[in-house]
């Protein structure tokens, strides 16, 4: 969910500048063969991130099976998943409108009081992996998020709630947030457990603050629940609760948009997020697996 576009179509751009750097080194009378042989290099590595993938599973026949259910804890929080998305964005790059295309796997495991997810673009070879401890109330406690972009070291986050620190990469370790804090991946699984769990303070139209944890940054946000839905996904039309969240930045307004299936124990069906950049990452959902 896990997604920031803003930093997956960051290489892109690192490409294009440094095609007009070569162009530069270049002497006089070769710079118009330098200029279009590094614009070439700069459009071959864009290709490469962003070529247009065949969808990765075809829509399921009326006559499928439906998914196996998801297996569950006495208390009814889904001990294990894998869940297959459809990925596409749009943004711009060079004043120019560019899609993205990708094959985007989650998965999902809790056992002996921990829990551990990692996200997985192909297309762009980004990950994620987020672990830490299950409360009681199965709530998550994060105690490690990480993020690796291309062509980019992973950066971590590390929260050691015993004393209340929070550490971003290698700055030295400043307050925690408050409990509840959540990471970009768990966040979608949070919500997912606490709506299953206490329907009665989710219901339509009420909001729910959550403190973001990002590689570098504690962001405030504010979720409105709103009301049930049909989504269409890679396995048929499937109800959804559909949670957002909208943030102003600076002069415009980054949005998180989740979409809980109301049948598949609130897992996610799809996930939608729009960057300060006006980027945008919409994932569908293909296929679930409860091993």
């Amino acid at each position: 969910m896990a997604i920031v576009p803003a930093r997956l179509i960051a290489a892109c751009r690192i490409a294009s500048r440094s095609a007009r750097r070569v162009a530069r080194r270049r002497p006089r009378g070769r710079i118009a063969s330098a200029s279009r042989c590094a614009r070439g290099l700069a459009a071959g590595l864009i290709a490469a991130a962003l070529v247009a993938l065949p969808p990765v599973i075809a829509p399921a026949r009326a006559d499928d099976a439906p998914p196996a259910p998801a297996p569950a804890a006495p208390d009814g929080a889904v001990l294990r998943a894998e869940l297959v998305y459809r990925t596409s964005g749009t943004f711009m790059l060079g004043g120019l409108p560019m899609t993205l295309h990708a094959r985007t796997t989650t998965s999902w495991h809790v056992a002996d009081g921990h829990y551990e997810t990692h996200l997985h673009m192909d297309t762009v070879d980004f990950d994620e992996l987020s672990n830490g401890r299950v409360g009681p109330d199965g709530e998550l406690a994060p105690d490690r998020f990480t993020e690796k972009r291309p062509f980019h070291a992973a950066e971590a986050v590390i929260i050691d709630w015993p004393k209340a620190t929070i550490q971003f990469g290698p700055a030295a370790p400043v307050p925690a947030p408050a409990a509840g804090a959540q990471d970009r991946l768990s966040l979608q699984f949070e919500l997912a457990r606490l709506r299953a769990r206490h329907p009665e303070s989710y219901g339509t139209g009420t909001t729910h603050a959550v403190t973001m944890i990002g590689t570098r940054s504690l962001d405030p946000w504010t979720f409105t629940v709103g009301p049930e839905e049909t989504i269409e996904t890679g396995m048929g039309s499937t109800r959804a609760v559909r949670i957002w969240a909208r943030r102003p930045v600076r002069d415009v307004e980054e949005t998180i948009e989740v979409w809980l299936g109301v049948d598949l124990r609130w897992m996610p069906v799809r996930i939608r997020m729009v960057d300060r950049n006006r980027s945008v990452i919409d994932s569908v959902l293909q296929s679930a697996q409860f091993p």
